[in-house]
This record gives C-alpha cells, sequence and structure tokens, in this order.
C-alpha cells in the first residue's frame, strides 16, 4: 500500500516545518496584526459609540432643561401680558366712566341753563301777556264772553311762542 520511506518522511516533517515558519512569518504576522488593528479599531469604535451616546444624553437633557425654562419664561411673559392687559383695561373703564360722568355734568349743567333761560323767557312772555291783557281789560267794561275771548287770545299766543 503506501510504502514510507525513512527519507523522505523526515524531507516532508522538514518541509512541512520549514512551510509553517514561511507562512507564519509571511502570512500569520500580518493576518494577526491585522486582526489585533481590527479588533482595537471595533473596541474604539465602540468606545467612541458610547461616549457619542453619553454626549447626546447629555445634550438632550441640556435640551429638555432650555425647552421647561423657555415653557417657564413664556408662561411668566403671558402672565405678565394679561395683568397689563387686565390693568390697562381698568384704567380704560375707569376714564371712560369718568368721561361719561363729565358730559352728564355737562349735559345736566346745559339743561339747567336751558330751564332758566325758558323760565326767564317765559316769565317775560307771561309778563308782556299779562300787560296786554290789563290794557285791554282797562280799555272796556268784559263780560263773561269777552273774558273767554281775551282767555282764548291769551292761550293762542302763549302757544304760538311756545312753538
Amino acid at each position: 500500500m503506501l510504502n514510507l520511506d525513512p527519507v523522505t518522511f523526515i524531507i516532508m516533517i522538514v518541509n512541512l516545518i520549514v512551510l509553517y515558519i514561511l507562512l507564519r512569518w509571511l502570512f500569520f504576522k500580518p493576518v494577526n496584526n491585522f486582526l489585533e488593528k481590527r479588533r482595537q479599531k471595533v473596541h474604539d469604535d465602540l468606545d467612541n459609540a458610547q461616549r457619542d451616546r453619553e454626549e447626546a444624553q447629555r445634550l438632550l437633557e441640556e435640551h429638555r432643561q432650555l425647552v421647561a425654562e423657555n415653557k417657564q419664561e413664556a408662561a411668566k411673559i403671558i402672565d405678565n401680558a394679561v395683568r397689563q392687559a387686565d390693568m390697562r383695561k381698568e384704567e380704560i373703564i375707569a376714564q371712560a366712566g369718568q368721561e361719561a360722568a363729565a358730559m352728564l355734568e355737562r349735559a345736566k349743567a346745559e339743561i339747567a341753563q336751558e330751564q332758566v333761560k325758558v323760565m326767564e323767557e317765559l316769565r317775560a312772555d307771561i309778563s308782556n301777556l299779562a300787560v296786554a291783557v290789563a290794557e285791554k281789560m282797562l280799555a272796556r267794561n268784559l263780560t263773561a264772553q269777552d273774558q273767554e275771548a281775551i282767555f282764548t287770545a291769551v292761550l293762542e299766543e302763549l302757544e304760538s311762542h311756545a312753538n
């Protein structure tokens, strides 16, 4: 079957050892170096990813805190604006009330003046009519019909002056 010659067998073993050393020197070391570098790069990338994730988490927390602070600030600004608007509304209402009261007082004063003026004119008219009635009564002796006619004439004259 197989005939193995001891010399051939030793040469084969020496060849295998030389081949192993040669392959190890030419192939295994560079591959091991490459694999070690690759392992180190993956490890570094994982460390970087962990740092980046922690940084992102920190930034997210800062962002959330800023958003919360901005919401609080916005709420304060809105509350302040509402308070100022309410105060301004109250001022405007008070001012309008004062102006309305002043206008009412002026109107009352004007009405009182007009009333006094009308009363004075009415007194003057009544006085003139009384003088006219007295002149007519003194000019003749009056009967009941004459008195009624004078009274009707005075009323008509009053009505004509009132209009």
